[in-house]
């Protein structure tokens, strides 16, 4: 169901997942959340995995250690004092479902909107939104969850649409936390950069989980604060050619067809490229998309087992 954010002042965003993508590129990347952020500041994590057909490879997060890495950090004792990982995010997907209501503010229902405090909350519903971009030499198609749409979306769909990304973070008392929010500002900034999502909406929390303040934030904006204001953790055009040089060079190192991995192990320097297997697209690319991408009768468009 489609649910917009409402803002302190009244406004209205609203969620949408009306995209789709046919053009031939370099990469496709499924998940924006995993893997088209993390070539920027490169995480200790075993990322994804590659598949690769003539002139296009096809990315996507490696489920099962995002899986079995989530379950790890669950499973840890918290610090004593601290709050459990499982409870912070239970926070965030309750700040969402505070700032979403099913329809534009007019064909809300008041009595909806006073409840919103009462209604479950749901960390299984997402919008994706497909978007064209390019690094350097590298075309790209992504793909990624998109929280709300500014009051609309647009009837044109030549226009763009007014994206909306909610976040969630403690409140800044002391210069710790703010080189910890900068941090975060280089993730929010990458995730909504390359889906062109021109707003943030923050809201800060105190160490018990009570929402105290919202922020809105220009996505575009995000990069020049840090330096300005910020204690310049991170340089939005560092993050911007190391990911293109990143990519330009995945391109070279991924020349035949079968199932690649691309690792960084934790407290490393190194970006590992292998292969895991001669043929095949794994659990990447399924029958359904690979029929139709052979429907399409194009020498670039076909897509070859490696046999």
């Amino acid at each position: 169901m489609a649910a917009p954010y409402e803002k302190l002042n009244g406004q209205v965003f609203l969620r949408q997942s009306d995209s789709s993508a046919k053009d031939m590129y370099d990469v496709v990347n499924f998940i924006v959340e995993s893997l088209a952020k993390r070539p920027h500041y490169v995480p200790g994590h075993n990322v994804g995995e590659l598949t690769d057909r003539p002139a296009v490879s096809f990315i996507e997060e490696n489920h099962e250690h995002k899986l079995s890495e989530k379950f790890e950090q669950n499973a840890r004792k918290p610090v004593p004092g601290a709050v459990p990982q499982p409870m912070m995010s239970y926070w965030g997907y309750k700040f969402e479902t505070l700032s979403v209501i099913p329809q534009i503010w007019d064909a809300t229902s008041r009595s909806y909107i006073e409840k919103r405090e009462d209604e479950i909350v749901n960390n299984h519903a997402q919008y994706c939104s497909v978007a064209r971009t390019g690094y350097g030499k590298v075309k790209m198609i992504i793909g990624g969850e998109v929280d709300a749409v500014w009051d609309k979306r647009p009837t044109d769909k030549t226009l763009p649409i007014h994206w909306v990304e909610l976040k969630t973070a403690a409140e800044i008392q002391n210069d710790r936390d703010v080189l910890k929010f900068e941090r975060k500002l280089m993730k929010y900034w990458i995730q909504s950069f390359l889906l062109g999502v021109p707003t943030i909406i923050v809201g800060f929390r105190t160490p018990e989980g009570i929402l105290i303040r919202v922020e809105e934030l220009e996505t575009q904006a995000i990069p020049e604060r840090v330096q300005s204001q910020g204690k310049r953790s991170w340089d939005g055009n560092t993050c911007i050619n190391f990911a293109a040089n990143f990519l330009e060079w995945l391109k070279s190192v991924i020349t035949g067809d079968g199932v690649w991995r691309i690792r960084k192990r934790e407290r490393t320097p190194k970006i590992e490229v292998f292969k895991l297997e001669d043929t095949g697209y794994g659990d990447i690319l399924s029958d359904d998309f690979i029929k139709w991408r052979s429907s399409l009768n194009l020498p670039d468009a076909q897509i070859h087992n490696g046999s």
